[in-house]
Order: structure tokens, then sequence, then C-alpha cells
């Protein structure tokens, strides 16, 4: 489709979750990400960030766009594209990180999940656990930059196999985000 961007301007193609492009937001070269998000939020969207795929990369593993370094980082993939067009995916809410759990029959266990701090900031989080077969040794966790935090939580002893999705929110202190984290959580007998 050449000729579609205008001239000295680049073209990201917004998804949301779809397989419709649902806007087209031409950018400048020199686009700051705060002018950025304010652009996408223009419809009434809460947006968390973007993700976008570098095409230049073998592996072409989702990247996620949250803060003007990370910005950067997509903006130099985006002048490396000869037609000046760049496919993002807008996202309303963080990712939702899956973990799988085995626990034994009749028995009262602790497990511990790492939770990676996803920002170039230290972040507060408020936790809260979905279901009654979980509860929660500690209601907030504070995860210094570049580490992970633990969320403990102790499950009750079940005398029967069964299989349960254990949804624990993090709410962001100071926003309105809330990470998900999503646990499958599986008791059996011993084999």
């Amino acid at each position: 489709h050449g000729g579609g961007v205008p001239e000295g301007m680049y073209s990201f193609v917004v998804f949301r979750g779809g397989t419709t492009s649902v806007a087209t937001v031409n950018v400048k070269k020199e686009e700051k990400w705060a002018d950025f998000q304010a652009k996408l939020s223009a419809g009434g969207v809460k947006v968390y960030g973007i993700a976008y795929v570098d095409p230049a990369e073998a592996e072409a593993k989702a990247k996620l766009v949250r803060s003007p370094e990370e910005w950067g980082a997509c903006m130099a993939t985006m002048l490396r594209e000869d037609d000046r067009e760049l496919e993002i995916d807008l996202l309303d809410q963080p990712p939702v990180k899956p973990y799988k759990l085995s626990l034994k029959l009749n028995k009262k266990e602790k497990k511990k999940i790492s939770y990676p701090n996803p920002y170039d900031r230290p972040v507060t989080f408020a936790l809260s656990s979905s279901s009654e077969f979980a509860s929660l040794k500690e209601h907030s966790v504070s995860i210094p930059v570049g580490e992970k935090g633990a969320i403990i939580m102790s499950f009750p002893p079940l005398p029967d196999a069964r299989t349960e999705t254990i949804i624990v929110g993090l709410k962001e202190e100071g926003s309105d985000f809330t990470h998900t984290v999503k646990i499958i959580a599986t008791w059996a007998a011993e084999a």
C-alpha cells in the first residue's frame, strides 16, 4: 500500500485485541511519549501502554512501551521501517501473568509466587485474591526497580482432587491500573 504515510511522518497502525485496526496515528520523528499517549487516549480509552514487534528480530517477541525510554526504542524500530508504518497493540490494562501450582490433598500448603516489577521505578501493589481457596499472607508488596516481589499464599487442605482458577489482583498504588496474576491451582493425590 505505498504512499499512504504523509511526507516526514511515521504511521502507527493501532489494534485493540482484535484483527481489525481501530485507528492510525501519524507522528513526527521527535514525538514525545506523553503526547502519543494523549493521542491514543483521546477516544476516552485508558492507555496502560502499547505492544509492538520489531520485524528485524527473528524470534519477534512483543515489546512493551510504558515510559519515554521504551518509547525511544519503539521509535528507533519505526525509523528502520522502509514504509514508515508499524503495527501496535493498545493495552488498556497490564498483561495477565499465568502461573500453575500443584498442591497435595489433605495438606495445608504455602506457595510463593515471584512477580517482577514491570517498571523503571519502584512500585507498591495492594494485593487481593478472588478465591476462598487462597489466602494472602501480606496485603501489599513493594518492589524495587529491577527486582521481584514475593506473593505468599496459603491453601487450605482439600480432601478431593480439583482444579481452581484463582485471580490475584495487584492494584498499583497511585494509579488505577490493576495487574493480574492468574493461578491455575491443581490439588491431586501424591503420585
